[in-house]
């Protein structure tokens, strides 16, 4: 079981500005398939997650939260979800959680919903958000696919420029979470850095090399993201877990 036993290493005092905008009110859809929720394995974890992030914070009543790695299966799917998943199931906040690889669509098959248009069809054609957004059933969490194809990730420049977009998805939710690509596989996790309120790199423990995290973290910041710090996933303890508390 992976478990995240260290949180945030950095924290940063810059702000992002918080653009206040009238949430859009129309109806959302049903959902289309139900979904038989997993229990949670990093519930106490996510909590602690939580109450740092809260304090990074522009606004931590209306957030956008984007997680990011540096390769793939670094778990940056599953941290993202069972964060998620916490705040919905656990503190009753409205949370939408968005697919940021196209090439996975790792929330939706976790989830056995099927994507519906895209938030950059969206953002690209307009139209209502309701037909990108997906109701998970008898919980307070949401499903959304950031781009539906290759044809869409070319183009993924569009996500930073439509910054009024998101500020209006932003006044629906009490967070949105992003689940982004791994760098290696695709740049548009870092043109989103600029859009969202902070970022947070989840690295696997003992494996990823120290300047492979410097380089995410220099984009990142380059891109002109909010780096809140990083969360090291899949530690190993050679002595008992109950002993590696009191050190």
């Amino acid at each position: 079981m992976s478990k995240v036993y260290e949180a945030l290493q950095h924290a940063y005092a810059d702000r992002h500005e918080v653009i206040q905008a009238i949430p859009i009110e129309r109806p959302r859809s049903q959902p289309v398939v139900i979904s038989t929720l997993r229990p949670l394995k990093m519930e106490r974890e996510m909590v602690q997650l939580q109450q740092r992030l809260a304090g990074l914070l522009p606004d931590p009543q209306h957030s956008i939260i984007q997680f990011i790695s540096c390769r793939n299966q670094e778990g940056v799917s599953t941290i993202a979800q069972e964060f998620a998943r916490v705040l919905a199931e656990k503190q009753g906040k409205k949370v939408l959680l968005v697919d940021g690889d196209s090439e996975k669509m790792t929330q939706h098959h976790s989830f056995c919903i099927p994507p519906k248009m895209s938030l950059q069809q969206i953002m690209s054609n307009g139209g209502n958000l309701d037909q990108a957004i997906t109701p998970v059933i008898h919980s307070r969490l949401f499903l959304a696919q950031l781009s539906g194809d290759k044809s869409e990730t070319v183009q993924h420049e569009v996500v930073a420029s439509k910054r009024d977009l998101w500020v209006h998805i932003r006044k629906q939710f009490d967070m949105i979470v992003i689940d982004s690509a791994p760098i290696d596989t695709s740049d548009e996790g870092l043109e989103l850095c600029a859009v969202v309120d902070g970022v947070v790199m989840v690295v696997e423990a003992e494996k990823t090399r120290s300047h492979v995290i410097s380089n995410l973290k220099e984009r990142i910041i380059h891109n002109g993201g909010k780096l809140l710090g990083a969360v090291f996933n899949k530690q190993h303890h050679y002595i008992p877990e109950w002993l590696y508390k009191r050190i």
